[in-house]
């Protein structure tokens, strides 16, 4: 069992720039990697802590520098090696994880990584961050801490009802989001703390970085 709570999860997709990976890398998490995501991390002179998946990506001179207790072979294909990692690292006791790698590559693997996102939210604090921003999934009340001039988009996994926003330039009266009717694209933090209240569902919240 791992002592430490939060792990970094790498995925095989673009990673964020230096600057934003060094931040996630000060809190010193327990880093897994899907599978070819140990690739891309190799690339930024970064050593995974295991590396978890089918291993048809991992780089063969990645696998014999690994011991063999680090490297988990897992060739079932009910699930992705994005929920591999996830499920290992709950297995160890993480209680919050941040997913880089997970966007930004194939639209039908990032759509498929939000709905992992939906999927393993409440079992541990859940959170995916790009070059571009941090994606995380909401119900019931958040308070936003954020400065303001921080752009916000809320999209919905589903129908979600009775939406109510205070600080955002845009606000929601009890008002509904669904995806392929409405959705709340490119809103902006006005006031804080920010917050937003759901009665039914739940929503992609999107921050995106300040440059």
């Amino acid at each position: 069992m791992s002592k430490k709570k939060h792990a970094l999860i790498v995925c095989n997709a673009l990673l964020p720039p230096p600057k934003l990976l060094k931040a996630i890398l000060k809190k010193e998490p327990l880093i897994i990697c899907a599978d070819g995501g140990a690739n891309r991390l190799a690339k930024r002179g970064i050593r995974a802590d295991y590396i978890i998946g089918d291993l048809d990506s991992l780089r063969p001179h990645l696998r014999a520098a690994f011991a063999s207790e680090r490297i988990i072979h897992d060739s079932g294909q009910d699930n992705s090696d994005l929920e591999k990692a996830l499920d290992f690292a709950i297995d160890r006791g993480i209680e919050r994880a941040t997913v880089i790698g997970a966007t930004g590559r194939r639209p039908d693997h990032t759509m498929a990584n939000f709905s992992i996102l939906l999927k393993y939210h409440r079992k541990l604090s859940l959170q995916f961050i790009d070059a571009y921003c941090m994606v995380r999934i909401i119900q019931g009340k958040t308070v936003l801490n954020e400065k303001p001039g921080t752009t916000v988009s809320l999209l919905p996994m589903g129908r979600c009802e009775g939406i109510e926003t205070e600080g955002l330039a845009y606000p929601l009266h009890k008002e509904s989001l669904e995806l392929g009717v409405r959705e709340g694209l490119s809103n902006f933090i006005v006031s804080t703390p920010a917050r937003i209240s759901i009665s039914k569902g739940y929503l992609l919240l999107f921050m995106v970085h300040k440059k």
